[in-house]
């Protein structure tokens, strides 16, 4: 049993929750970011019960270390920015964003199995290029469904151009 049951769709800005859309323009204010040409993705993540026996019995969930039961993660694709936003009841919501230019994107989530239990999940993808002591990665998790397919497609696409501009 995975991790995560997860969902991703895309969605229009204005279908965002309040607060979430709040934080994001807020966030791309402070940086002067126009998001009005922006493709956004909402993945929702649940955390099952754990399907052990001993899980149940204490009533873990599948990713015990997950504070919530629920949360999403929202990807925002800009012209020249990607920005990813995380919101959970216990967690809260917060924003990362990063040059297009600046950023790096694999497919999975770069660790091994052996490493990270989480590293099983197989949908989703990297992006690396946060800017700190030494270069910061975060592993957005995607749903099943063709629209997950196209947000990685559409990410892997514009870092690409970004990087390689009139090619």
């Amino acid at each position: 049993m995975p991790i995560y049951l997860r969902h991703t769709q895309e969605v229009r800005l204005a279908e965002l929750p309040d607060h979430i859309r709040k934080k994001l323009t807020e966030h791309a204010e402070s940086r002067q970011i126009v998001l009005g040409q922006s493709r956004v993705w909402v993945t929702r993540s649940q955390n099952p019960p754990a399907s052990t026996a001993f899980g149940k019995l204490l009533r873990r969930r599948a990713n015990p270390v997950d504070p919530d039961e629920e949360h999403y993660t929202v990807v925002l694709l800009h012209p020249t920015q990607i920005l990813v936003v995380t919101d959970g009841a216990k967690r809260g919501t917060a924003v990362l964003s990063l040059p297009l230019a600046q950023a790096s994107v694999d497919f999975g989530t770069g660790l091994s199995a052996t490493l990270n239990p989480a590293a099983a999940d197989a949908g989703g993808f990297t992006i690396t290029g946060f800017p700190g002591e030494q270069a910061g990665s975060f592993y957005v998790g995607l749903g099943p469904e063709v629209a997950a397919v196209e947000c990685f497609s559409a990410v892997q696409s514009a870092i690409t151009a970004a990087k390689n501009p009139g090619a």
